[in-house]
């Protein structure tokens, strides 16, 4: 167990530390978007301060990291320019003036959206969110099946056509990430919050089940379906070094 868990969880928290900065710039996005749909100025303010912080997360310490790690260690193409003391402080100076850059960038948009005082009043038909809910779920579909279709082919004739080993399952995974964000994107333009003032406007609340529902199950599906692909895939090729095709 301690093996197994050396293996897969280690790799993994490793991705999840420098991986926590993007995720939270676009955790921040969703929360400046609600913000400025629904007219509120304090949570507008909270998401510039996450994207701010994530950025000095970034600027300070992953770049630092990723130079000593990444372009000096992992990557020995890369390692004479990674481990170059003075390519090394050039990438310390960009990133410093990426920050500067990116902190006036973050004040404009403060400035932009600081006179909205207003909240939109969009419905999910008006931003068709039944169609990116129901293609998002398909291709989580396609997905699944993707992943399920090298096991029933090495079960059943004992081999692994050469099309699963071709065209990956991250393919898959990235473009139904790409989607589910944009689904969510797309919800977050209506008003979800009930109001009595504007019933015929709400009526999409009366539903017992909404688009938003659908993502939030899409986004379930995925996820255990990424798990399991990620498990798969070293099982499928022996970690990733033997593909068992024939």
């Amino acid at each position: 167990m301690l093996a197994l868990c050396w293996f897969y969880c280690i790799p993994f928290a490793k991705f999840l530390y420098f991986a926590s900065a993007p995720i939270l710039i676009v955790f921040a996005l969703f929360m400046l978007k609600r913000g400025v749909s629904l007219a509120r100025a304090g949570l507008r303010k909270w998401a510039l301060a996450l994207i701010f912080i994530s950025l000095i997360k970034i600027c300070a310490f992953d770049v630092r990291a990723l130079g000593d790690d990444l372009l000096c260690t992992v990557n020995e193409q890369l390692s004479e320019v990674g481990c170059n003391r003075r390519v090394f402080q050039a990438l310390q100076v960009f990133a410093l003036i990426f920050l500067v850059a990116s902190s006036f960038v973050l004040f404009q948009v403060n400035r932009m959206f600081a006179n909205v005082k207003t909240s939109t009043q969009l419905k999910p038909d008006d931003v068709q969110l039944g169609f990116w809910s129901k293609l998002a779920l398909m291709s989580v579909c396609v997905m699944v099946v993707w992943q399920c279709a090298p096991w029933v082919g090495y079960l059943t004739v004992g081999k692994v056509p050469d099309i699963f080993m071709q065209v990956p399952w991250q393919w898959f995974a990235i473009g139904n990430l790409l989607l589910l964000l944009y689904g969510f994107w797309r919800a977050e333009s209506c008003n979800w919050n009930y109001e009595v003032k504007h019933k015929q406007r709400m009526a999409h609340l009366n539903q017992t089940w909404t688009q938003r529902d659908t993502l939030w199950m899409c986004v379930f599906i995925y996820l255990v379906a990424l798990a399991l692909s990620y498990v798969a895939h070293d099982v499928l090729t022996h970690g990733g070094t033997r593909p068992m095709v024939n």
